[in-house]
């Protein structure tokens, strides 16, 4: 039966609690008989009971003084007060001591009957609310997305654990901040403020995408849908926001897209270089029978010399470009990370000639060997070298340093140049980007892929300028 309940009867005469048993009986409920106030409490205290029938006058206490004791040892309980004397301050004294009904004698088994009925109804109302209270809160908790609730006017009204441990802010942190201010980078807050108030306006905003600001000051971005929240007069209150973090999937996408783009590039380089490399060898063999043609003609030669270099020069453009676009597969060996950058510093003995340069290293409780291609990270390494040694003035001070951390070998390479711009710095992976009059910009796009190849991470910093290497232990 839907409606059975557990009640408890506290009631002195015994003819009426029988009564009241049998009515209770018919319909099903569990019915549990006291006499006197002190024992019914004790058994209160003792189980669970849905509704408390409570003769108002009792031999050891009245309704008045006894509800808020029987509403203390069953919280949930409600009172329904039986009297056989009827007045109205009788009534209302119950009713505010928290009472649910207030019923006269003898009892009216159908009146009796529809005040279950309120309260069996009204319990069950408040368990599904309550339950999906607790299903909401499990979402809340639980969901691997951002759920958010703002005001209408942006301020931060409520979020759940997932947002607190994506950005590292907590609710209290943050409580009645604005939105935008707080977690918009500041280019997209135009925009997505419109956004917001489009939404408000109960238009239609969803797969909205645009990143987030943490508390260290990096980004993820969230692909979001929006809804409005409205009382109980349809006025809207507020904006309730999910947003999923597809950071990694646009990561993917972007390396995909740039995987297409390389493959392509690698393509037209490889037959560039194939008819590109026929044809510069038959500039330098023309070069040098002219050389031999012209040995008196010494401004001629100085010429054929201009010629020769910039044969070369294009020579490893193509080999450079065709080096970038070049699918990089691993060749991993256990090898010393020192050797690899002292060999590749080795290799650069001719472009040091004729500088004051100055190279130190140092090695901080880094393992013996570390597993990586050491084709491929003396190619990083000689990339840095080569651009500290065209960044810096003479005197050139380059030096590297090398400590083991718990997870990850940290690799810093210093150089004392002028350092970068910060708008410099944002672009300096990029490929074909430089600061240079003469180069590609390949130089430290090639280092970013060997890095990313390694499951390693870069970035740079300036005073003095110095890339931060970090690579994985397995």
């Amino acid at each position: 039966m839907p409606n059975r309940l557990r009640v408890l009867i506290v009631e002195d005469d015994a003819d009426a609690s029988e009564n009241l048993r049998d009515i209770l009986s018919l319909d099903d409920h569990h019915v549990t008989l006291e006499s006197a106030a002190k024992s019914a409490l004790v058994r209160a205290k003792s189980g669970t009971w849905d509704v408390v029938i409570l003769d108002r006058n009792l031999p050891d206490g009245v309704a008045d003084e006894l509800i808020p004791a029987f509403k203390s040892a069953q919280p949930t309980s409600e009172v329904i007060v039986v009297t056989g004397y009827a007045d109205l301050d009788g009534t209302i004294a119950a009713l505010r001591a928290g009472a649910a009904d207030y019923i006269i004698k003898p009892i009216n088994p159908d009146a009796l009957r529809a005040s279950l009925i309120r309260i069996a109804q009204k319990r069950r109302t408040e368990n599904e609310l309550r339950e999906e209270r607790q299903f909401a809160q499990t979402i809340l908790e639980t969901a691997e997305a951002i759920i958010l609730v703002l005001n209408t006017h942006g301020r931060i009204v409520r979020f759940n654990p997932y947002l607190a441990e994506l950005t590292g802010y907590s609710l209290d942190e943050v409580a009645d901040h604005d939105w935008f201010d707080t977690f918009i980078p500041e280019e997209d807050r135009v925009r997505i403020r419109d956004v917001f108030e489009r939404t408000v306006q109960q238009l239609e905003t969803r797969g909205i995408i645009n990143p987030i600001l943490t508390k260290t000051g990096q980004t993820c971005d969230i692909r979001w849908s929006n809804t409005v929240l409205k009382d109980m007069d349809g006025k809207v209150t507020g904006v309730l926001t999910v947003g999923l973090d597809i950071t990694d999937l646009i990561s993917a996408q972007k390396r995909l897209l740039q995987a297409e783009r390389l493959a392509a590039i690698g393509q037209t380089m490889a037959g560039l270089a194939h008819e590109s490399r026929n044809a510069l060898q038959r500039v330098q063999n023309s070069v040098e029978l002219l050389e031999l043609e012209l040995e008196d003609h010494p401004q001629a030669l100085a010429d054929l010399a201009k010629i020769n270099r910039a044969s070369n020069d294009l020579r490893d453009l193509l080999e450079e470009v065709r080096q970038y676009a070049a699918p990089i597969h691993l060749e991993k060996t256990p090898s010393s990370i020192q050797q690899v950058w002292r060999s590749a510093w080795e290799s650069l003995h001719v472009r040091r000639q004729g500088r004051d340069v100055r190279f130190h290293d140092r090695m901080d409780k880094s393992p013996a060997a570390t597993n990586i291609d050491t084709r491929r990270m003396e190619q990083l390494f000689r990339n840095l070298f080569e651009n500290a040694l065209d960044a810096c003035h003479d005197p050139v001070e380059i030096g590297v340093e090398c400590e083991c951390q718990s997870d990850a070998l940290r690799i810093l390479v210093r150089d004392n140049g002028p350092g970068m711009q910060a708008s410099e710095k944002d672009h300096a992976f990029e490929a074909f980007f430089t600061t240079k009059a003469t180069g590609t910009g390949l130089g430290l796009a090639i280092v970013k892929r060997i890095i990313d190849a390694h499951n390693g991470s870069i970035c740079i910093s300036n005073s003095p300028t110095q890339f931060e290497i970090r690579l994985p232990i397995a």
